[in-house]
């Protein structure tokens, strides 16, 4: 059954809790509503997309919002969103745990013993496990990050690496599971892992529904990276060098040499070369290298092309060029990478 993007989306009343998928939402003062709303929107409008495909028989979402006590919580912008129950009595089991960030108040609520206590009783209990930003910093405080491999925030990816060290902390990606374990990097992220949850349990067509519905990419031109991470080192003085580099995570395949990205922004190559490494700390160069093999990591985890394939829609040229280049950035050949982080969903 194909869907008419022009018909609006009807009204849809939420699934029995009997036959829907459980979520709860682990929530606290100053959380970041967008950790809360972003990832919550996706599963809602999952639900109400069901039956438009005909899928009426097939279990949607129903979604719990959890904090230390019901009623009103205050975010972090100062809007208000209501608990639906204090998580000191949740003992139920839920099919997904979701637990939210926030850029000050996450380290009081990873020092709050009933919060740390209640996460760590009933992981077990849930099919799955996610943090939206930085709500890896409470999972890892229940212990449940111990040689995973997890993202969060790029900002906070180094005090989540150095508070514990035996989490591989990748702050490149947009998401990344690794288990029943899932961890989404900064704030609009969870939108991200909200859509390849819904992908995983009712399949790509009910996710490419809830990213145009949402007006999203289903996946972010750029592959998976936080673009965030790669341009945190400019100032705010020249805009036009952060549009470059979005520019080329976007195009890894097109001609990235120094000349052609001088001509892009009107500069002889010297004066280009300079500017961009007085901006980024890197060459151009380095930074094209970084983008093409992050492109090349996310088709080697989402898609079944060939590694030749891959090479040459990434900018490498060739396959063998990509496996040196993969060799001195992550010291595992592409076959290998690909073996370790392949999605679950084309096996």
């Amino acid at each position: 059954m194909t869907s008419n993007m022009t018909t609006p989306l009807p009204d849809q009343a939420p699934q029995e809790i009997g036959r829907s998928r459980r979520i709860g939402f682990l929530v606290y003062p100053d959380c970041e509503i967008l950790d809360v709303c972003g990832p919550l929107d996706t599963f809602f409008y999952a639900d109400a997309w069901l039956p438009r495909f005909g899928r009426v028989n097939e279990p949607g979402y129903h979604c719990d919002i959890l904090a230390a006590k019901p009623g009103p919580v205050r975010s972090r912008c100062g809007m208000e969103f209501n608990a639906t129950h204090s998580f000191h009595d949740f003992g139920e089991s839920l099919d997904t745990l979701v637990v939210v960030g926030g850029a000050i108040s996450v380290e009081e609520a990873g020092k709050d013993p009933a919060m740390i206590e209640w996460v760590r009783f009933i992981a077990p209990k849930a099919r799955r496990v996610a943090s939206i930003c930085t709500g890896a910093l409470i999972l890892a405080a229940a212990g449940l990050l111990h040689h995973r491999r997890v993202t969060t925030h790029w900002m906070f990816a180094e005090v989540l690496s150095s508070e514990y060290p035996s989490i591989e902390v990748d702050s490149s990606l947009l998401f990344a599971r690794d288990g029943n374990i899932y961890t989404s990097g900064g704030i609009t992220a969870g939108i991200d892992l909200g859509l390849a949850m819904i992908e995983e349990d009712l399949g790509r067509e009910i996710a490419l529904a809830v990213a145009r519905m949402m007006v999203v990419f289903p996946r972010r031109p750029g592959g998976q990276s936080q673009f965030s991470s790669y341009i945190q080192h400019n100032t705010k003085n020249r805009p036009d060098i952060i549009e470059l580099q979005v520019w080329v995570l976007g195009h890894p395949g097109e001609n990235l040499s120094v000349p052609a990205l001088a001509e892009r922004m009107a500069m002889s190559p010297r004066n280009f070369t300079r500017l961009f490494r007085s901006e980024t700390g890197e060459t151009p160069a380095q930074f094209v290298e970084r983008a093409r093999a992050d492109a090349a990591r996310c088709r080697l985890e989402t898609t079944s092309l060939p590694i030749e394939t891959i090479a040459l829609e990434s900018g490498f040229g060739g396959a063998e060029r990509m496996r040196r280049t993969f060799q001195r950035l992550f010291t595992v050949s592409p076959h290998d990478y690909r073996a370790r982080f392949r999605s679950t969903l084309l096996n």
